[in-house]
């Protein structure tokens, strides 16, 4: 604050024509121009039209009339400047991010909640494989393939009870259903199903993205995902939901079989039948099928965040959930995108590297609430 206090003092004497102390303000606002406190790229455009016509001003042998005329506008764009820049500075509540803080966020892991009924939550990560776990009047179990079981308390049968499994940020999770489907969830999802299939259709809900491998009974049920917008019908197959709550839109990629993608309300939309490599997309104004390359969907199943030169925003969204961090991100014009291909797992710290390598220039820094905000452009 001492430099602070010196600056406002110089500035004070600016206004009073002290060519002295002007000439001190110049040089120490030079100093700054050319990266010593501030990076030159966090300057407004005014601040450094400011410091050329203030330089300007004072390097030009004027008339008195004139110089007081400069001098005013100068002024007055130092003003800015310093408000600007001390309010950055000093009463900003984000101050760059270390290495080392960076280095101590890794990528996501297997992790996964169970919500009960009552509110309560279960975090299968602190529940051993077979252990059991009484909750009121259930016993819960979890075995080697992640599927969670209810049984009676008092007669030790096998009870049918909904799950809902949430993954957090920061976390993925891989279960198996009790028809043997497997399912992988992505950062920030839910899943919500029956401890048991009966007879009829197989239904689940899911919040967020998932990556399902459908099992096909002998009866030939029915599996069907039921999102915020659509419902999937398959009877086996394998696709990918990724429906966000934050997301205008659910998207539905066949990897192989066939499904059936329609509305809750079947009559007002219409059902549409993908195949192998389609993708639906289901808006407000209806479904759209289209051909994409369906190992850019995978890419997250497979370790990878993929760019495609037109998704960056929907990718850093998706980073934001990986790391469990805050994003923000400035497209700069209408420059090229990037594209490519980078690992999921990698802490932090060599992420950003590899986004600069990139060039998608990214500053991290630490928020008063001890968050990382990634600050893109």
């Amino acid at each position: 604050m001492k430099d602070a206090k010196l600056f406002f003092k110089q500035l004070t004497n600016f206004l009073n024509l002290k060519q002295t102390d002007k000439r001190d303000l110049v040089n120490w606002y030079d100093l700054i121009s050319e990266g010593g406190i501030v990076d030159e790229e966090q300057l407004s455009i005014t601040e450094k039209k400011a410091k050329i016509r203030l330089l300007s001003s004072i390097r030009r042998d004027r008339t008195l009339k004139i110089k007081r005329y400069v001098l005013q506008w100068s002024v007055a764009a130092t003003l800015v400047f310093a408000l600007g820049f001390f309010g950055l500075r000093y009463f900003g509540a984000e101050e760059l991010a270390s290495n080392t803080l960076l280095a101590e966020i890794g990528p996501a892991q297997e992790r996964a909640v169970i919500l009960l009924d009552n509110g309560k939550e279960i975090d299968l990560d602190q529940l051993r494989t077979n252990q059991q776990v009484q909750i009121g009047e259930s016993i819960i179990t979890k075995d080697a393939q992640g599927q969670i079981r209810y049984l009676d308390a008092k007669s030790g049968k096998e009870k049918v009870q909904i799950n809902s499994l949430r993954v957090p940020k920061g976390a993925t999770y891989r279960l198996t259903l009790t028809d043997g489907t497997k399912v992988m969830l992505n950062s920030d999802s839910k899943l919500t199903y029956p401890s048991s299939f009966g007879d009829g259709d197989r239904i689940v809900k899911l919040e967020g993205e998932a990556y399902f491998q459908v099992t096909k009974t002998t009866t030939k049920s029915r599996f069907i995902v039921e999102s915020k917008q659509q419902k999937v019908q398959v009877l086996g197959t394998t696709f990918n939901v990724k429906s966000y709550t934050e997301d205008k839109q659910t998207e539905t990629t066949l990897v192989e079989g066939t499904v059936n993608v329609g509305g809750h309300n079947e009559l007002a939309v219409k059902n549409r039948r993908l195949k192998p490599s389609e993708q639906a997309v289901f808006t407000a104004s209806g479904i759209d099928v289209h051909v994409v390359n369906v190992a850019d969907v995978l890419s997250w199943v497979d370790g990878q965040f993929c760019f495609d030169g037109t998704n960056t925003e929907a990718v850093l969204q998706e980073i934001a959930r990986w790391y469990d961090v805050d994003v923000q991100y400035e497209r700069k014009g209408t420059a090229a995108q990037y594209k490519g291909k980078i690992p999921r797992d990698l802490p932090l710290n060599q992420f950003v590297e590899l986004l600069n390598y990139a060039e998608l220039k990214t500053k991290a820094l630490v928020g008063s609430n001890k968050r990382i905000n990634l600050l893109i452009n």
